[in-house]
């Protein structure tokens, strides 16, 4: 009987490991190339909570909203109201990206398109990046304007959906460019070039460009861009944790009370 308990202990005891390990390993790593938080936590002041934060302000009137990690931005779809981020040299010029958001579109098929997150003047003009509903009520995403990659998946009214956008400079083939739903690869692809573009644009938090009339319908929470290309276990932890809690954790204890827990539970 001892023999059993102490198997069963160990057993325990290494799958906390590694599991601990993991989680940590992810929590540390996650601020590694992080370029841009944007938690939503304050509606009527919306702050980057990234190292050295980029300036933003909300242009026209938006308000907060439930969101899938404490408070998000409500839009209304017109392009007057949206968050413009001023241009900074650490938001472009990397040779990996990543954009993560949750979204939450309102009657997509009524839009001519609704973009999340974009930074570019014009088409072809100053155009860096950009992530959008179009055509069909799939997500779209793109660098330097070139390599469009679509979802498979059909955004629908009044649901919440992760998305994230992967390039990768360095990468070959089909794999250059991904795209995530719901933390599943929902889209792969080629693309011609290998690092971002740089221009002086500002970027947009639901709309294309200035102007533009793509702007966003719904609700947005939880935006992050990186000047790196995350994996998918990063952004599956992304998408079930959130940033602020991955951002603020400290393993040092963690085991220890866990452990401890555990053998009092079996005693």
């Amino acid at each position: 009987m001892k023999e059993r308990h102490g198997f069963y202990l160990l057993f325990i005891a290494t799958i906390l490991v590694i599991t601990f390990f993991a989680e940590n390993v992810i929590a540390k790593d996650i601020a590694e190339g992080l370029v841009l938080y944007l938690p939503f936590e304050d509606g009527k002041n919306p702050a980057d909570r990234s190292a050295k934060p980029a300036k933003l302000a909300i242009r026209g009137n938006l308000k907060s909203a439930v969101g899938k990690f404490g408070q998000a931005l409500e839009f209304d779809g017109k392009g007057a109201n949206v968050v413009e981020v001023a241009h900074a040299d650490k938001l472009e010029g990397m040779g990996a990206l990543t954009i993560a958001a949750w979204a939450k579109p309102r009657k997509p098929a009524g839009q001519d398109g609704m973009s999340i997150a974009s930074k570019r003047v014009g088409f072809e003009l100053g155009d860096v990046y950009n992530l959008f509903i179009w055509t069909g009520q799939t997500m779209r995403a793109r660098v330097n304007g070139k390599g469009e990659i679509a979802s498979n998946t059909v955004f629908k009214d009044g649901i919440w959906y992760h998305v994230a956008y992967v390039f990768d400079g360095k990468a070959g083939g089909n794999e250059r460019v991904k795209l995530y739903v719901d933390g599943v690869l929902d889209g792969s692809g080629s693309h011609p070039e290998t690092a971002v573009g740089e221009g002086d644009a500002p970027l947009w938090i639901g709309e294309l460009n200035d102007g533009r009339n793509f702007a966003w319908n719904g609700a947005i929470d939880e935006v992050g861009i990186w000047a790196r290309a995350l994996s998918e276990q990063e952004i599956e932890s992304v998408m079930n944790d959130g940033l602020e809690k991955l951002l603020a954790v400290k393993p040092q204890g963690k085991l220890t009370t866990t452990w401890s827990e555990i053998k009092r539970s079996v005693n």
